[in-house]
């Protein structure tokens, strides 16, 4: 009880010495400075308001696939259209990657790239389905490139490739699609596929599962 006592006697003491500190009745004083003195070592109101806290979420991962000279059925079909949403500017994104695709192999000496609506639609396909596996095996469990067996497509090709890329989309569409374009342009496989001389033909599939954009290009030089 004593303690208690003595605690309770401190802490009205210093409250009447603070607010007597407030008032300047002690200013000049012996107390009044020990006062000054602490008041000083206290966080204001300032202090807190300069505290800031910042969080930045930018998880990346991506996928590289080659394979060259196989057989396949041809389908005669027309070509299936791009995935369209109101929430991402699919064509952007598209025509961003395609850009700086090129701008890439231009300083590498490489011819550009040609968009081919075949492989725009394949590719399409692929990045819906990356949502589920993302993987070069397909949901189905078959292969990637069985995607060229689906209605709707025909790409006889002599040598193909694919790149799968996802994002957590937190940036503008233009600068979402240089992010996962600089991903790819840092990871040996993919980099290999996007520069390789023998490639002729570009498709870009996109998706947005509302949290996160899949990209797929699918690379072809036909037979």
């Amino acid at each position: 009880m004593k303690f208690i006592r003595k605690l309770v006697v401190l802490l009205l003491t210093l409250i009447i010495g603070f607010w007597l500190g407030t008032t300047g009745l002690l200013n000049g004083t012996t107390a009044g400075n020990w006062m000054n003195t602490i008041v000083s070592y206290l966080p204001s109101t300032t202090d807190f308001d300069r505290l800031t806290i910042s969080f930045d979420q930018t998880p990346f991962s991506s996928n590289s696939l080659t394979r060259q000279d196989t057989e396949q059925d041809q389908i005669e079909a027309p070509a299936i259209s791009s995935e369209q949403t109101e929430d991402i500017d699919v064509d952007l994104i598209e025509q961003t990657i395609i850009q700086l695709l090129n701008d890439l192999r231009e300083e590498l000496g490489a011819d550009p790239l040609k968009s081919n609506d075949m492989l725009r639609a394949a590719a399409t396909i692929r990045a819906i389905e990356t949502e589920e596996l993302f993987s070069h095996t397909r949901p189905d469990g078959s292969e990637t490139f069985t995607v060229f067996n689906e209605e709707g497509i025909h790409y006889p090709y002599r040598v193909a490739g694919e790149n799968l890329g996802m994002a957590t989309h937190y940036l503008s569409d233009e600068e979402m699609a240089e992010l996962i374009f600089n991903g790819w342009v840092e990871s040996e496989g993919h980099y290999e596929n996007m520069i390789r001389p023998d490639f002729e033909e570009i498709g870009i599939g996109v998706h947005f599962d509302g949290e996160f954009l899949y990209a797929t290009q699918l690379f072809g030089t036909q037979r």
